[in-house]
Formats: C-alpha cells, sequence, structure tokens
C-alpha cells in the first residue's frame, strides 16, 4: 500500500494527469499508468483510481484502454468505490475476452483439422462453443437443417437411487424409421458426450444422451420431469449434436472426448495457417459486474447504488455457457461424462423467454447511471447485458450478435426503471438456447425506453415485456417500445412467440411506430403484435406488421387495451384474433388497415369476445371479407366495427412489401393517419444502417 501512495503521488504531480491512465496489453502492473507507461489490467486502473478517492480525490477518472486482446480468467468487478469514472477503448480493437485461443491444428485428410485436447489442471478441457476467424462454428449436428419429429414420447418411472432433487425420471423417444440409424454404431463411450435438443412450443431442453435401442427406435435420458404446462409431444421438434456420424458439412466442428481430440471441416476459404480458433474459459460466463448494496434496507438510498460509469468502444466477447454449474444440480459435467457413474445428468429445461436461468456477459445490479456507448457484445454463451434494480442507466449505439441466449434483459430483479436502449443493433440470438427473447423486460420495470433497435434472426419473441400472469397491478408500467425493426423471429424452430409480446398488467406502456415482419412459429403462434394472459392498459398504435404465420395481432386475455392506427398486412390463416370471452372490455380496435390474401378476417373468439371494432379498413386481395362466416355488413349489423369500410387502401406496391398510401387512398378518407415507417430501425451513419440491414 505504501508503494501504491507513492506511485499516486509521484504520478498525480502533473495537475494535468491526475485521474487520466492508460492500460494496455503490453503494459505492466507495476508502471504508473500513463500514456508512455501504462498498465496491463483493467483491475490495476480501477484499484489506482479507488486509492485516490480513498485519498480524499474526487475527480472523474478516465481509463483508456489501448487496442488488443485482454483475456480475462474471471469477471471485472465495479462496487460504489468505483463511480464516476469512464473506460474508452479503441473501437473494434479493444477486446475484453473470455476465450482463449485454441491452438495446435493439423490437416488430418479428407477435408478435416484435427487438435488434440489440453489438459488444464489435470483435466481434459471441455467446451461446447468452438469460434473458428470469429465466427460460431457450428457443432455437428443432425439434421444438418431443420428438425426431426418423435413418433412417440415417454416419461418414464421416477429415478431415486444417486439421484439429485428434485427426483429425475427417465425419458426417452421412438424416432421415426432411419431417423436414428446414423446413431446405431457409435461406441456408447462416445455416444454420451453427445446431446439431444428438443424443441417443445415455448421452451428447449437438452439432454446428454444415455443409450439407444437400436430394435425399437428408442433414445435413451434422463432429467427432470416436464411440466404438465408444456411437455415433450408427438409434435415437439428436436435434433442431436456433436455425434461423430453426424460430422459432416463444412464449418461443422466435432469434441471427441474419448480420444482427446477435436475436428473441424473448414469452409472454403479458410486455410489451416491463418485460421484463428477461440474457445471460451471454462465457467467464464461473465465479463462485467457492476454491483450496488442491493438487499439491506437501503434499495432507495443513492448511496448504495454504484454512479456514472461510463462504457465507450469496447468489444466483449468469447464467454462460456457453464450448463454444468447450473444444471447438473452440484455435478461436474466432464468428471461426469469420463467417470464411471450410474447417470449421466439431465442437461436443462429452459424456462420460458430464458428469463432468469442464464447469465449475462455485463451484469450491472443496483446501479444509476450507468453508460455503454458504441460497444459490442458478440460471439458469447448467453445473454448480453443485464439490468437489475438499476435506474437512468443507456445502452445505445451498440451491437449484440451471435448470442447464445438473449440480447438485452431489463428488470425482473429489484426496480428497474428509466433505462434505454436505443439505436442498438440485436441480432443473431439463441443459438444455443432458442428460446431467448431479443430485449426482455421483466417486473418492476417502469419507464424504461426501447427504441429505433434492429432486432432480428432470433428463434423466439423480440420484444417481452411484463412477466405475470393476469391482472396483479402495475408490474410493469409505462414502458416505451418504438421505432424499432423486428424481423426474422422463429424461423420454424419454436412456438408461441410475437414480434413484441407483453404480458401482465402493464398500465401506460406504448408500442408503436414499429416495423415487425417474417414471423414463422412451428405449430402455431408467430404472431406480430400479442399481448398474452393479463395484458392490461397497453396502446399499440402506429405499428407495421406483415408477413406472420399466424394473425398480424392476438389477444390470449387482456383489459382495455387499445390497438389504433396500425397497418396489420399478409398473415394466415386470420388476421386478427382474440381467444378468451372475458366480461371487461379487452381492447378497443379502431383505424386500422388490415390487408391479406389468406384466410378469414378474424380468428379464435374475436366475435364473442367484448371488443369495440370501429373505423377500421378490411381489404382481401384474394376474395371475399370474411368474419367468421358473416359480411362486413352483417358484422355492423351485429353492432361491430362501427364506421368500418370494406375497400382496397390502395398500397403503392403491398406484392412488394410497400405500404405506403397513395394519395388517393379511402384509408385517408376514412380516418387512417399515415405514419412514417422508414423511420423505424437504427438511424446514423450508413455503414450502421447498412450493417443492420
Amino acid at each position: 500500500m505504501k508503494k501504491l501512495f507513492i506511485l499516486l503521488m509521484f504520478v498525480c504531480g502533473s495537475a494535468t494527469f491526475c485521474g487520466e491512465w492508460y492500460v494496455s496489453p503490453n503494459g505492466n502492473d507495476d508502471n504508473v499508468g500513463s500514456k508512455e507507461s501504462p498498465f496491463a489490467t483493467i483491475v490495476k486502473a480501477r484499484d489506482v483510481a479507488r486509492a485516490v478517492r480513498d485519498g480524499g480525490d474526487k475527480v472523474r477518472h478516465v481509463v483508456n484502454i489501448g487496442a488488443g486482446i485482454y483475456e480475462l480468467t474471471e469477471p471485472v468487478e465495479f462496487d460504489t468505490r468505483d463511480s464516476n469514472t469512464s473506460y474508452f477503448g479503441e473501437r473494434g480493437k479493444t477486446i475484453i475476452s473470455g476465450g482463449m485461443k485454441f491452438g495446435g491444428w493439423s490437416d488430418a485428410g479428407d477435408g478435416v483439422w484435427v487438435a488434440e485436447l489440453p489438459k488444464i489442471d489435470g483435466r481434459q478441457l471441455y467446451f461446447e462453443q468452438l469460434f473458428v476467424n470469429n465466427r460460431r462454428a457450428v457443432r455437428s449436428r443432425h439434421p444438418n437443417t431443420g428438425f426431426l419429429l418423435p413418433k412417440e414420447v415417454r416419461q418414464g418411472v421416477p429415478i431415486t437411487e444417486n439421484a439429485p432433487k428434485p427426483a429425475f425420471t427417465e425419458q426417452s423417444i421412438v424416432a421415426a424409421d432411419g431417423d436414428i440409424d446414423f446413431l446405431k454404431n457409435v461406441p456408447a463411450d462416445e455416444l454420451k458426450y453427445g446431446q439431444f435438443i428438443v424443441h417443445h412450443h415455448w421452451d428447449t431442453t437438452r439432454r446428454i444422451i444415455l443409450g439407444i435401442d437400436a430394435e425399437q427406435n428408442l433414445v435413451k435420458m434422463q432429467g427432470e420431469p416436464m411440466k404438465h404446462w408444456n411437455p415433450w409431444r408427438n409434435t415437439s421438434l428436436y435434433y442431436f449434436e456433436n455425434v461423430r456420424t453426424a460430422f459432416d458439412a463444412a464449418g461443422e466442428w466435432f469434441y471427441d472426448g474419448v480420444h482427446g481430440k477435436v475436428f473441424y471441416r473448414p469452409l472454403p476459404d479458410e486455410k489451416l495457417e491463418t485460421s484463428i480458433f477461440v474457445v471460451p474459459r471454462n465457467g467464464v460466463s461473465q465479463l462485467l459486474r457492476i454491483k450496488g448494496k442491493r438487499g439491506n434496507g437501503n434499495d432507495k438510498d443513492e448511496s448504495s447504488f454504484v454512479q456514472g460509469i461510463d462504457f465507450h468502444n469496447i468489444t466483449f466477447a468469447y464467454t462460456d455457457s457453464p450448463r454444468r454449474e447450473k444444471w447438473m444440480r452440484g455435478a461436474n459435467l466432464p468428471t461426469e461424462i469420463t467417470g464411471d457413474i450410474k447417470f449421466a445428468g439431465p442437461g436443462q429445461i429452459n424456462p420460458e423467454q430464458a428469463a432468469f436461468w442464464a447469465d449475462a456477459v455485463i451484469d450491472v445490479d443496483t446501479a444509476l447511471g450507468i453508460n455503454f456507448v458504441d460497444c459490442s457484445v458478440d460471439n458469447v454463451g448467453e445473454y448480453g447485458l443485464w439490468l437489475k434494480n438499476s435506474r437512468a442507466c443507456r445502452v445505445a449505439s451498440c451491437s449484440f450478435t451471435n448470442l447464445g441466449a438473449g440480447g438485452i434483459r431489463i428488470g425482473g430483479i429489484g426496480e428497474t426503471s428509466d433505462n434505454t436502449v436505443d439505436n442498438c443493433i440485436i441480432q443473431h440470438g439463441g443459438r444455443l438456447y432458442a428460446c431467448a427473447v431479443a430485449v426482455w423486460l421483466g417486473n418492476h420495470t417502469r419507464d424504461n425506453r426501447v427504441t429505433h433497435n434492429d432486432i432480428g434472426d432470433f428463434y423466439y419473441t423480440g420484444v417481452s415485456a411484463g412477466w405475470t400472469w393476469g391482472y396483479k397491478g402495475g408490474v410493469a408500467e409505462r414502458n416505451v417500445i418504438e421505432f424499432n425493426r423486428i424481423h426474422d423471429l422463429g424461423q420454424g424452430a419454436m412456438a408461441d412467440m410475437g414480434g413484441v409480446y407483453t404480458l401482465g398488467t402493464s398500465h401506460g406502456t406504448r408500442v408503436c411506430n414499429n416495423v415487425i415482419f417474417n414471423v414463422k412459429s412451428y405449430a402455431y403462434g408467430g404472431w406480430g403484435l400479442y399481448p398474452d394472459e393479463g395484458s392490461e392498459g397497453i396502446l399499440m398504435e402506429n405499428n407495421l406488421v406483415y408477413d406472420t404465420t399466424d394473425g398480424s395481432f392476438h389477444q390470449h386475455y387482456g383489459k382495455d387495451n387499445v390497438i389504433r392506427n396500425n397497418i396489420l398486412a399478409f398473415s394466415r390463416p386470420h388476421q386478427v384474433a382474440i381467444t378468451r370471452v372475458e366480461p371487461h372490455l379487452s381492447i378497443t380496435f379502431e383505424n386500422n388497415i388490415v390487408y391479406w390474401d389468406t384466410g378469414d378476417a378474424i380468428g379464435y373468439s374475436s366475435e364473442k369476445a367484448q371488443v369495440q371494432w370501429r373505423s377500421n379498413i378490411w381489404w382481401n386481395a384474394a376474395g371475399d371479407v370474411n368474419f367468421k362466416g358473416k359480411t362486413h355488413k352483417e358484422w355492423v349489423e351485429l353492432g361491430k366495427d362501427v364506421g368500418g369500410i370494406v375497400a382496397d387502401p390502395k398500397f403503392v406496391d403491398a406484392a412488394k412489401r410497400d405500404f405506403r398510401l397513395q394519395e388517393d387512398s379511402p384509408a385517408i378518407k376514412q380516418g387512417f393517419v399515415p405514419f412514417d415507417f422508414s423511420k423505424a430501425g437504427v438511424y446514423g451513419d450508413e455503414e450502421w444502417i447498412k450493417r443492420a440491414r
């Protein structure tokens, strides 16, 4: 400590230098931290800044982090001692990594590269993600694309011997003829390194393969019993990973734990001598933790909050998804796989929307005014960022890409309010956990803003707000979801999803000026706007929604929601639907343009629900407008859609998805107010917009 104070006295002898520090991969933590003599680690710069504050100097500190890769073995942690500091990197060049380079590759012939698995702390290195040339490589998969369907799902007897709590059960699926022939000659000791992944509506489950019964086409597993509301079904999609006989496509890799090797099939443009391989370090799922003093009765006391830390131009990359630590109930996966054991572990059941189980690379808890600007989270195992019990934080012009789970979570723990996610690219998610959401706002979230983001290439919901079933008070209030471009969701992999999904009472929440398109589910439920159970007090206005598997708008059940001045186009088998009939007013549906060429105008219980339909414009480009067998005239005579019309709204070119209205559009005469949907999505320089598109 004495040495540190002498160092600080030397550094702060120049008033212009005090409070500014430099970090470089070529630095040394015994240096003074100047530009000419930088530190080697961010932790050292943090600790020096703490010491200056302890000495009574409250100047704002600036830490300049030079270009290079900073490999971490554990997260960098900040607390209330670290408030009032800015960290600046060099955009695209300053990389904080939870990974390590994986070398030793050679050409094994037949278009395959091979490397030996090293031992770390006496144990063979185990990993489930491999990144090649900054790209997530595909773990050997069968089938290479798409999914299989079981003939039968069997939930067996409970397992008690050597089983963790809650009790496990034997589980198995009976495959269709030929679907598991590729497994039948795989040695048993090698097979247990493979995994079985099943998508059951809004959940995904991974299981280690315990064995097969070739005669019965049976794949054997075990794990926690399925939840009765969403079990595996004969309609559930499944596939296999990390089986040698599935290692057959360029860009795939195979982990051979039995023989201590890993194999890779290069893409045509990849060369052995120039390719860079990175694997995440075991257990390093987080890189940054910012944590105040929550849980001691001081949740409203700002002195308990970490305050005013900024991060600029920093990339966070290459993190693990330590499933074995979370769902193996205390067992360790590498030991369990290679040891003489009675069971190989459950894998996991992932809860709806991957809401609480996954880590986030950046974890912000009990903080105020934390800002991330021009940062990136890329090639990670779970979520990108989680704001908990935090206020007035800002995430601006950042990218979250190539994600094992989702992008950003807000709330769910503590009071989380007045935060902003703006002008971000959030794409290519759910790569390990398909049920993850791009942006999730949980309970106790108020006055948060999710605006002008480009959200795409996920297998489940784009933006989800609220996390309480039914009418239980203000669990998520006045959140704003506006001007987002939300697209290419579901992709036939998950069910029961929406471009924007809400759940529970959300008074004052606005879902406006978003563009939502290409939502494709399997089984059911690829909706555009989806207020689910107990959604209440929400305005959905000026949204453009098109090309969804199911309705552009669907409300399961809800209360006093207003759906106004939206363009809802090209859904099937119906356009608008309300599921449950309730005694109160469910929605007001007014001044919307509804346009389609397949199916009916309304679905489910829409004709019976308490809905104020009025002044809407309906048009079926392929034929008659039909309301559950009734014409629009008959519909109006029942008191529905008073003031509404059946008319071609005259889009500029609906077939090419140009939904601008011509000047003589009858919709304008009807009172529809045109809105500029080109404003949805990111803004700024052309390269940023081009990248998003």
